[in-house]
């Protein structure tokens, strides 16, 4: 019996390194999952500022072109670009 807790003992240093090993993968891991959600959510947010900034650039577009045509109500009649 006193062999096996020695044997025990010496194999406890190697444990430790495993566990240590182990623990380092898994912080691994969870940096490269971080990662990659901060990279999903900055890309989400620059397809939306694009979008937004498209939208601007429509209504702009819309705004300075007399040739546009715009609805001007039920009367279906078309705008003649002249407010």
């Amino acid at each position: 019996m006193v062999a096996e807790f020695l044997a025990a003992l010496r194999a406890l240093p190697a444990l430790a390194k495993a566990a240590e090993s182990i623990a380092e993968g898994v912080r691994e891991l969870n940096n490269k999952k971080a990662e990659q959600v901060a990279k999903e959510r900055l890309d989400e947010k620059n397809r939306t500022v694009t979008d937004f900034i498209s939208a601007i650039r429509v209504k702009r577009e819309l705004r300075d072109n007399p040739k546009v045509q715009r609805g001007g109500g039920d009367s279906g009649e078309t705008s003649t670009g002249v407010d």
